[in-house]
């Protein structure tokens, strides 16, 4: 369950100034690190991140489908 104390709502002119649906500007994704390897540096752990992201995508297959 989740309780919201305070929700600021942002500007529609934000949204429309950060070209958020121009793919254009968007990074590639092949670029960008993986979930696992965020989780391996946030959690400083010594774990490969490839064996976070298979363990990770093991634990989506069998709770989310």
């Amino acid at each position: 369950m989740v309780s919201v104390k305070a929700a600021y709502m942002h500007c529609a002119k934000a949204f429309m100034r950060s070209d958020l649906w121009k793919p254009e500007t968007w990074y590639d994704r092949a670029t960008l690190p993986t979930l696992g390897q965020i989780i391996r540096d946030q959690l400083a752990l010594a774990e490969a991140a490839g064996d976070i992201d298979r363990e990770l995508d093991q634990d989506y297959r069998q709770t989310m489908w």
